[in-house]
This record gives C-alpha cells, sequence and structure tokens, in this order.
C-alpha cells in the first residue's frame, strides 16, 4: 500500500512533551511524568489501541496488529494469547505478521470492553464487525456486520452500558476499509456511524450517521448521553440518548482517536496532532485532555509516547495505547 502523508507522518512523530494551553481560557492542570513503563509486545506486533480490563480488574487486554488479543500478566510472564477474531487466522500465517494486506484474513481487533457481569469481552474488528468472546477467551463469536443493509467496513471503537448491556460502536466509514484511513482522512469522508447494538433482540440500530471519521466512544456516568470522536473534524459529538438529538461537545485542537470514561464521570480524549496536505503537522503541543461532562479541559497528559490512542484512567496509574507503537505505556 502506499503510504499517505498522513500514514507516514503518523510513523514518524513522537508526541512533545511541552504543552502550550494557549486555547484555554479557563484553569488547565497539567499530569506532569511519573515513572513510566513499556509493556513491550510480542516480537513482530505493533498496534495496542486500546487498553481494558476484566470483570476481576485484571489486565490490561488489547487488540494486536496481527489479529490476537494479548492478556498482560504481569513483567515476568508478560503479554499472553486471549483470544482471536478471524475464523480464518492461523498462527502459522498471522503471528508476527504485521502487513494491512492480511488484515481481512487474520483480523484486527480495535475497540475492546467487557461486561461486568457477564466478563464476556465485546470486540470491535475492523474487518470482523462486532463480535464476544466468554472469559476463557478462544475464538469470538460475531455478532453484528452490517446496519440497515450496508456492511461494516471498519468498526473501530465501542463501548457498553453495564446496566442494560447494550454494546454503542463506531464504523467509520462506509467506503473505506481500516488499511485505507489514509485516504479516509484526506479524502474528508463523512460515512461514519454510530450504532447501538441490543444484546436482548440481536438487533443493530443506526444512531448518528455522516460523521467524519467516527472514532471513540464512550458513554456517560448516568447513561444520559454517548460521546463520539470525529477524528478529521477535531471535536467530541454528544448523542442524547433520550432526546435522539446531537450537539458538539467540545471543539479540540487535535485529531482525536479513542475516548474513555474514568471513575469520576470525566473523559480521556487522546489526541494526535493535525495534519496540512503535505503531512506536516501543524503543531507540536498535542497531547491527551481530560474533559469535564459539560466539554471543558481539566487537564493535559504531559509525557512523551509517540502516536498515542487511548487513555484509561485507573487505580491512579495512566494506561496509554497506541495503533502504532510496539508497547503499551503505563504511569504511575
Amino acid at each position: 500500500m502506499t503510504k499517505s502523508p498522513f500514514s507516514s507522518f503518523l510513523i514518524s512523530f513522537i508526541v512533545s512533551p511541552i504543552i502550550i494551553l494557549w486555547d484555554f481560557p479557563y484553569l488547565v492542570s497539567s499530569v506532569s511524568p511519573r515513572q513510566f513503563n513499556r509493556l513491550e509486545l510480542p516480537s513482530g506486533t505493533y498496534g495496542p489501541e486500546t487498553l481494558v480490563f476484566d470483570c476481576n480488574g485484571n489486565g490490561p487486554y488489547t487488540g494486536v496488529s496481527d489479529g490476537r488479543i494479548l492478556k498482560w500478566h504481569g513483567s515476568k510472564a508478560g503479554w499472553k494469547n486471549f483470544a482471536v477474531t478471524s475464523p480464518l487466522r492461523t498462527s502459522r500465517l498471522c503471528n508476527g505478521v504485521s502487513e494491512p494486506k492480511f488484515e481481512h484474513v487474520c483480523g484486527r481487533p480495535l475497540g475492546l470492553k467487557f461486561n461486568k457481569e457477564s466478563c464476556d469481552l465485546y470486540i470491535a474488528d475492523a474487518y470482523f464487525g462486532l463480535l464476544v468472546v466468554g472469559r476463557k477467551g478462544g475464538l469470538a463469536r460475531q455478532l453484528a456486520s452490517s446496519a440497515e443493509g450496508i456492511p461494516f467496513l471498519f468498526t473501530n471503537a465501542l463501548d457498553i452500558d453495564q446496566k442494560t448491556g447494550t454494546v454503542y460502536f463506531t464504523d467509520t466509514s462506509t467506503r473505506y476499509q481500516r488499511w485505507e484511513f489514509g485516504t479516509a482522512m484526506e479524502s474528508g469522508d463523512n460515512t461514519g456511524r454510530l450504532m447501538a447494538y441490543d444484546p436482548k433482540t440481536k438487533k443493530v440500530k443506526v444512531l448518528l450517521k455522516k460523521l467524519f471519521f467516527a472514532n471513540g466512544v464512550a458513554l456517560s456516568k448516568n447513561s444520559s448521553f454517548l460521546l463520539v470522536t470525529e477524528t478529521t473534524a477535531n471535536r467530541v459529538l454528544r448523542f442524547w440518548l433520550r432526546s435522539k438529538t446531537s450537539d458538539v461537545f467540545a471543539k479540540l485542537d487535535g485529531c482525536p482517536d479513542n475516548i474513555e470514561r474514568n471513575p469520576n464521570g470525566e473523559f480521556w480524549v487522546a489526541q494526535n496532532p493535525t495534519l496540512n496536505t503535505l503531512g506536516t503537522p501543524l503543531q507540536t503541543n498535542i497531547s491527551a485532555v481530560k474533559l469535564d461532562e459539560d466539554g471543558k479541559v481539566l487537564q493535559v497528559l504531559n509525557q512523551e509516547f509517540g502516536s498515542l490512542s487511548d487513555v484509561v484512567e485507573k487505580d491512579d496509574k495512566m494506561w496509554l495505547g497506541s495503533v502504532l507503537e510496539s508497547y503499551a505505556g503505563i504511569i504511575f
């Protein structure tokens, strides 16, 4: 695949640890670097897009470039296989393979989230749609691969209402698959969708259409609204579940990726710099931001990491994911 300016830049850019808050008129604090460790992935793999913990608090778990979902077992044991999403996948063909041309065979799990009651892991795989696997792992079972007669081409992120079991998820584009993400970004594609899967009826409902590179999803603490990031529109949209209306929750300087709610009901948004048409970054001061329930910036993450796709706050630690790096990060 020919690299776009976007993909070429993303591979080489390192996020600056210097945060300059010119655009926020209210008081914003900075999360200063503490001790930082890398959790190196198995050889030949990269892209721990999302980090999640199971119903017992164990993990993290993450999906990687060769189609596996891995579980962290501590510094001595490291990462171990947990699940796969593709029935076509073989270890001989796929393990350690990181070329996009194999993703439609090996799978590419992106969004992950556990149902805390059942301990089932729900998965958004870019090529195989919405899936689920039990607490023992193994081959995941496909739940949905289309909505309103339109197949998923780039299933991306998800969140779960832990009370009802409803799974909210995104399909980034109805025109481009994941391996074409650079073209999707450059073209201004706005065919992304936000959807809901009801585990009781086993049906998918489309909540929002015409989204610009629909990406991360997070449910509010009181389950009154959903947030969805539009990467190429540099913003976070809010969808009110009762009224079925939407508005702009936050306008950002960078390109947002995943969004995660912390235990206090605030939201961490992973960001990367906006690029011009030549693939040159327009900013050098973009990092993750924490938003309150009204969309105001409370904190920024001041940590040199690289391309950032996920920030999870758990037990006074910050867990960092990346779609490009060969490791996950932890700040403690």
